[in-house]
């Protein structure tokens, strides 16, 4: 755990020199861009931490795994499916690995580029809207996402892809959007989702329509068994009827301790609306999709696998927390900073003893 403590801490430090040591800018959301220099430590404190592990995360050794299948391929065309009776299964994470296997047979490089490539495009992000910068940062790993993304990195990846899109959502350039989900589904189908999410975040926070999606969310929670009684009989007989026994017998479902951790903030953004609104128009577009975020939360209490569509929306937590810092008096403004920077540092420490298999922390130095 020290040294996800001792990250934490560069990380923040470095984030709040780079803000610190920025600059105006009003061609950006945010106002203000850190120095560019500066933000090259903390993402490169992120991406050594994540890319020097060695069997730490529940995923470790399936992506080895993966990683060492990948040069099965003899084409890199064959793994798309062309001169092949079938294609991989996400061909374009597929592809990566085998480019990959190219330079290096170590699986480890693979940890380390997928770590940047996702890190670069949060960061991206949160340097257009993410004011506190500082505390955007801080937030990653407060929230744990950072650390969760240790698992499900090609869903990690193209979620930070799509969450730097989030430009392209709010000027309303699907022309751009969709081709661009349509390609990060050639790295985990899962991403197609966002396409009609498109539509739905584009929707005034606290509308009808979301008013509506809410009641269907908590009504297939609340008739959940049901639901999948049904659906366990639709399988029935079918190539899919391998999935009956799983969909039965699995109870493992997310911690109720990060459902109120998830509804808190979206709590504040309904009282305070009308002033997050005058602050940025903008923040009803990250106020739905946090809200999106906290529907599959509850539908995931059920069956974590809902918890993988989650990883899609709680990004923009690090966008909507830190507008909180900016919306009451000067004081109070300093009161909820700390606050809100000391809850989550506690949370990610009593998540990391039994959450995504992070401890104990090894390096390939240390196996």
């Amino acid at each position: 755990m020290a040294v996800y403590l001792v990250n934490m801490i560069m990380v923040y430090l470095w984030s709040s020199f780079a803000a610190f040591y920025g600059r105006r800018d009003d061609t950006i959301q945010s106002g203000w861009r850190p120095n560019k220099i500066l933000v090259l430590f903390p993402f490169l404190f992120l991406c050594i931490v994540a890319g020097i592990r060695y069997k730490v995360g529940t995923d470790f050794v399936t992506y080895g795994q993966m990683y060492e299948f990948s040069v099965n391929y003899e084409k890199p065309w064959h793994i798309f499916g062309f001169g092949v009776d079938k294609a991989a299964t996400d061909p374009g994470f597929t592809f990566i690995l085998w480019m990959l296997n190219q330079l290096s047979h170590d699986p480890q490089i693979m940890y380390i580029s997928v770590g940047a490539i996702t890190y670069f495009f949060i960061i991206k992000t949160l340097i257009q809207y993410g004011r506190p910068f500082e505390l955007s940062m801080l937030l990653f790993l407060g929230t744990f996402h950072y650390y969760a993304s240790f698992n499900g990195m090609r869903q990690y990846m193209v979620a930070a892809i799509l969450f730097y899109a989030i430009r392209l959502v709010i000027n309303g350039q699907w022309k751009l959007y969709f081709p661009l989900v349509l390609v990060c589904s050639l790295f985990h189908s899962s991403a197609l989702i966002m396409i009609p999410v498109y539509f739905i975040v584009r929707t005034k926070s606290w509308s009808w329509m979301m008013l509506v999606l809410c009641m269907i969310f908590l009504g297939l929670t609340a008739l959940y068994d049901r639901f999948v009684s049904v659906f366990v009989v639709m399988l029935q007989g079918s190539s899919y009827g391998h999935y009956e026994e799983w969909l039965t017998t699995n109870t493992n479902g997310m911690n109720v301790t990060k459902i109120g951790v998830l509804i808190l903030p979206l709590l504040l953004a309904f009282f305070y609306r009308k002033r997050l609104r005058e602050l940025t128009p903008e923040s009803d577009y990250v106020v739905n999709f946090c809200l999106l975020g906290f529907l599959f939360g509850i539908l995931a209490t059920k069956d974590v696998i809902y918890a993988r569509f989650h990883i899609y929306f709680g990004l923009y937590q690090l966008i909507l927390l830190p507008y909180f810092t900016r919306i009451f008096d000067q004081r109070s403004n300093v009161f909820i900073y700390v606050g809100i920077a000391v809850c989550y540092i506690l949370y990610s420490i009593m998540l990391m003893p039994f959450d995504s298999s992070v401890l104990p922390y090894r390096t390939i130095f240390t196996k």
